[in-house]
């Protein structure tokens, strides 16, 4: 059987024979124990712009028959690659390389999604080809309002996309990144099209205002230096090419003051309440704890000198209480004490129902889970890991049924382990489509009755992009939205 993959014409470059290995590069990756077979995948990498063989890309396949262990090698002088004795089953193959963008087989061009293949035992496919386009980078310098440069200042490059229920800008490429000791920063990994860049530091000092001592630190800044995104100014990013000398100063502003009342859900107070910091892209996450504060015997807390910017302030009990709660509040932080702020606990909500296809039947799809939750790279927020028992993916049963516990916050509704051939249609409950909502469920609250509707007719959007010449243009990022 034979698999050609035509990114190299979709890239709008000229094809490159494959041509048969004397001796393709072989799966140098250690022997797992288990999900061992005799399926073999090959084929070759080349170079996006120039259709060259380019080695040392690293190829990975993963799927449900490895177990946990992916299969990785990597392509020898000539471009090609060998994954042996693998088991059948249906895979997903990336491959990345530094300078590159990371690409998964079935891409046409960067941010759209991949296939996956099914693959037989004893089963050999070839021609199973890359074309990696060279990755976009934009590099700058951060300052304070002295114009002096700061280190370890966090630099995040967000784009436009539907994340979590919404558009909105959301971090992308090689996660984020710090700037050294002259401030400078280098964002790589990035798609061709058009960025904000934001920088953001946990840093504080005190000053003497008028002969008070305040402290201060420095607010979520926007190029070419404004706290607005109203205010920011985008920046293009083009195929391979570097955009550069996007320097700003990062805006100062006073560390405020929080305080408040925290309880559990038994109405008993918390042991402690903590400011956390949750960034969230589109292929990492990023937590972390900026302050944190003992709650008295009356419940309540105060929190001194937090930096402006956005945060979850939260308090859990922990999992070995008799009944695990957390409370959780997104605040805003600029510059102004908050006061009476409210902490509630929950014992977190539950969603049941029923997963049918379009046709009225039960579909059968083996590992098909559902769960509701935020995440980033299956990470939930770290207060709430481990919280609940019972909590995670609802397995969905053989007669459609499913049931997901530990539900906490604004969550969305997610179906896991679809096969190519099935899509989501729609969510509904109450004959209303929650699909794309939010889901936000009181102490102990309950859904039930959710109906997650299946379909095999997958809508697709073809055409091509014009000049005014009607000449066709090549990389010019297209999205459709709802």
């Amino acid at each position: 059987m034979r698999i050609a993959l035509a990114l190299l014409t979709l890239f709008g470059l000229p094809a490159v024979a494959a041509g048969q290995p004397p001796q393709p590069a072989r799966d140098v990756s250690a022997r797992p124990t288990s999900g061992v077979g005799t399926a073999v995948i090959r084929g070759r990498v080349f170079v996006g712009d120039t259709g060259k063989p380019l080695r040392r890309a690293r190829i990975t396949a993963t799927a449900p028959e490895l177990a946990g262990q992916p299969r990785a090698t990597s392509t020898d002088l000539d471009g090609r690659y060998e994954l042996t004795d693998l088991p059948a089953g249906r895979y997903t193959l990336r491959t990345e390389r530094s300078g590159y963008l990371r690409v998964q087989y079935g891409q046409r061009r960067p941010l759209e999604p991949g296939k996956s293949i099914q693959v037989s035992d004893g089963q050999t496919l070839d021609n199973v080809d890359f074309s990696m386009p060279r990755m976009g980078i934009i590099t700058g310098r951060i300052t304070d309002e002295n114009n002096e440069p700061i280190e370890g200042v966090n630099v995040y490059a967000l784009r436009s996309m539907y994340f979590n229920g919404r558009r909105q800008f959301v971090p992308t490429g090689a996660n984020q990144v710090r700037t050294d000791d002259d401030g400078s920063y280098r964002l790589r990994a990035l798609a061709p099209g058009t960025y904000f860049v934001r920088a953001s530091t946990r840093e504080t000092w005190t000053a003497n205002h008028g002969g008070v001592a305040e402290v201060m630190g420095y607010a979520p800044s926007y190029f070419p230096g404004t706290t607005s995104m109203a205010q920011a100014r985008r920046v293009t990013v083009r195929l391979g090419r570097e955009t550069s000398n996007i320097d700003f100063a990062i805006i100062p502003g006073r560390a405020a003051m929080l305080s408040g009342h925290a309880f559990d859900a038994q109405g008993k107070p918390f042991q402690n309440v903590s400011v956390e910091q949750e960034i969230r892209g589109d292929d990492f996450g990023s937590f972390g704890t900026v302050a944190s504060g003992p709650v008295a015997a009356d419940g309540s807390f105060t929190i001194k000198n937090v930096p402006p910017g956005d945060y979850i302030l939260g308090a859990t009990t922990g999992m070995n209480a008799p009944e695990p709660s957390a409370a959780l509040l997104p605040i805003a932080v600029d510059g102004t004490d908050l006061t009476n702020l409210e902490l509630v606990g929950s014992t977190g909500g539950t969603l049941s129902g029923q997963v049918v296809a379009d046709d009225g039947t039960t579909p059968s799809i083996d590992r098909l889970r559902i769960t509701v939750n935020e995440f980033a790279r299956g990470q939930p927020s770290p207060m709430l890991v481990g919280l609940v028992r019972n909590g995670g993916p609802g397995v969905v049963r053989s007669d459609g049924t499913f049931t997901v516990s530990g539900i906490f916050g604004r969550s969305r509704l997610r179906v896991l382990g679809l096969t190519d051939e099935w899509a989501v249609k729609a969510v509904l409950h109450d004959w209303r489509d929650i699909a794309e909502e939010q889901i936000e469920l009181r102490s102990g609250e309950a859904i039930t009755d959710v109906q997650v509707v299946l379909t095999k007719t997958v809508t697709v959007v073809g055409g091509q992009v014009t000049d005014g010449k009607s000449s066709a243009i090549r990389w010019h990022r297209c999205a459709v939205l709802d």
